[in-house]
């Protein structure tokens, strides 16, 4: 932390009051409590200061929070639209990677909160925006960095090359500023580092590039198609999103849980509150799945043949039935979903521990509910997506025909000190089969088993498709080393992943473990390795939620595979959905797949 100190002993220093604009009458002795000078919370002015430190404002919009919702006051939507603007800030673009995420533990459970506020209030579209907008920050600036500022260097090459120049000087400036007013703090403590002279200088340069910049932007605004420059996408934005189908977001908070569907020809969310669901539910189904899970690994695959894995009364049947009744048969009803003819696509954007629950297997799978329609793969077509602004049309993930369609594998080392793979030579060989009985499409097949991650990397822009057979880690305690394993014990990590900057689009195929595994802490930062290759350029992946079989692994490639080049043509991505969906219907009807071989499977993406 940049600041030692309490917030409430901070603010009322002379010193910090006079810089974040309160008044020492309006701060409380006592630390923590509300009080109001002409309805004014002291946490407003703090929060609202644009050149105070940001770690002080956040903590005061959090504060004004927790006040003005104790007292009903009005501006509780207003202190979480701060809090939400200021998260992208707490996590600075300037940090490594683990220090963003380190800071936005602070904020983990704000936006859904703020969401949840919108909803009590009758906003459900507010509340869709702040869920985009406060969620996966780290990948969304990322990818908006390198798509806004090459648009802004291609049409106003002067303005974006300002624009870097006073970013990078508002980032000097604010760590010096944020240094000399923790040095000023414990001087009004007895240790002298600073005047306040100096103090004042900085804080008057620091407002100085506050203003030039904000004047830069607005004339940036002013350009044809760069009105929201930098800006989160308001509602119109979204529903665009919604164009291959419903984008349904599961938004789980303290107070309540909702769906919120946003279709692309209706103007306003659907909202969906879910009475029979809450918060704490959502928490203990998600620890129900890791008592399942801790059971399921102590059992071989082949000793189960479909029984379910049950674990003192609890099962895989009552687990995917809470989720049925609770939640997704309202969702279909509400959309008014048959089961007659093609099933739709459907994007599940989950939040909070919805992120870890099987949304997409839920069901009705007693003897008694045989037929369809109690099922959601009798309905729809399911995938996952982070954030709506990767289905944005202007990604564009399908490339068009070109005469050669380039497919790079990458396959675990027959003996590398890793416990060995027995299911990759077989998923190597149908993936060459199915190839090879493609004639009209020139396939070029790369293999790569022995390569450096630099190595791997080039490959990767290079080829259209990639999929991956190898051992795949999710890292607890430091997300961003989760990763692929390579030959001669490297890794392909998700920090190097997002590094890249795809145009090509296409299919990530990730036959491994876990690779859609993400962080419990920031669960609405989509830290994962499939979240990881969507923003880095693939149009659609196919991951894991959790370790899956060695033996059924190369049946589910073999068929997504047998799907997708079925026609001679070069294949499209778009189709991966299909192809999954398809290929785990038919493991489930041959009876051999237990809930926890067929379940992990997901698509995420378009």
């Amino acid at each position: 932390m940049l600041l030692t100190l309490p917030l409430m002993v901070t603010l009322t220093s002379p010193v910090i009051l006079s810089t974040l604009a309160i008044p020492s009458s309006h701060v409380s002795t006592a630390s923590g409590s509300c009080v109001t000078s002409s309805t004014q919370f002291p946490y407003s002015h703090a929060a609202s200061t644009p050149i105070s430190p940001i770690s002080v404002r956040f903590r005061a919009s959090r504060k004004w929070i927790l006040c003005a919702r104790s007292i009903r006051h009005h501006s509780l939507l207003h202190a979480y639209s701060v809090s939400i603007n200021l998260l992208p800030q707490l996590a600075w673009i300037g940090f490594s990677l683990t220090r963003r995420y380190d800071e936005l533990t602070q904020g983990a459970d704000v936006v859904r909160e703020a969401a949840a506020a919108a909803l009590d209030s009758g906003l459900p579209e507010i509340a869709a925006e702040w869920l985009e907008q406060g969620r996966s920050i780290v990948w969304g600036e990322l990818y908006q960095l390198r798509s806004s500022y090459e648009e802004l260097s291609s049409a106003h090459p002067d303005h974006a090359r300002r624009l870097r120049e006073l970013s990078a000087a508002l980032e000097q400036a604010g760590a010096t500023h944020e240094k000399s007013l923790s040095a000023t703090s414990e001087q009004s403590h007895g240790v002298t580092h600073c005047g306040t002279g100096s103090l004042q200088q900085e804080t008057d340069r620091h407002r100085m590039l506050v203003i030039e910049r904000d004047k830069l932007l607005q004339e940036i605004r002013s350009f044809p198609g760069f009105e929201r420059f930098l800006l989160h996408k308001d509602f119109s934005q979204l529903r665009s999103s919604a164009h291959a189908g419903p984008v349904v977001i599961l938004n789980a908070a303290v107070s309540r849980c909702d769906a919120l569907v946003i279709l692309a020809d209706i103007d306003h969310v659907i909202h969906i509150p879910l009475p029979n669901f809450n918060f704490q539910r959502s928490a203990v189904l998600q620890n129900v799945l890791g008592k399942l899970l801790g059971h399921a690994r102590a059992i071989h695959f082949d000793e189960r043949k479909g029984n379910p894995a049950t674990r003192r009364g609890v099962s895989w049947e009552s687990l995917l039935s809470t989720l049925w009744n609770g939640i997704i048969k309202q969702v279909l009803d509400a959309l008014a979903f048959s089961i007659l003819g093609d099933p739709s696509r459907i994007f599940w954007c989950p939040t909070g521990p919805f992120v870890f629950l099987p949304i997409h297997g839920a069901g009705l799978y007693d003897s008694q509910h045989s037929l369809p329609g109690h099922k959601v793969s009798d309905f729809v077509i399911s995938s996952y997506v982070p954030t709506l602004g990767i289905l944005a049309p202007s990604r564009n993930p399908h490339v068009a025909p070109s005469d050669d369609f380039r497919l790079l594998v990458v396959r675990q080392p027959p003996s590398d000190g890793l416990p060995h793979l027995q299911g990759v030579a077989p998923e190597l060989e149908h993936i060459r089969a199915v190839v090879g009985n493609a004639p009209s499409t020139r396939t070029t097949l790369m293999e790569s088993s022995v390569g450096t991650v630099e190595e791997v990397l080039g490959l990767m822009t290079e080829a259209d498709w990639v999929p991956f057979a190898c051992h795949g880690i999710q890292d607890a305690s430091s997300p961003t080393e989760s990763g692929l394993c390579l030959a001669h014990e490297r890794r392909l990590k998700l920090s190097d992943i997002i590094a890249l900057s795809r145009s090509r689009g296409g299919l990530a195929f990730l036959s491994a473990c876990q690779t859609a595994m993400g962080d419990e802490v920031l669960s609405d930062e989509a830290i994962h390795i499939a979240a990881g290759m969507l923003f880095a350029g693939y149009g659609g992946v196919i991951g894991t939620m959790w370790s899956i079989s060695d033996k059924l692994a190369p049946r589910v490639a073999r068929d997504v595979y047998e799907h997708l080049f079925r026609n001679g043509t070069r294949p499209d991505c778009r189709e991966a959905a299909r192809a999954l969906h398809e290929a785990i219907g038919r493991l489930r009807e041959s009876g051999r797949a237990s809930f926890v071989t067929w379940l992990p499977f997901i698509h995420v993406g378009l």
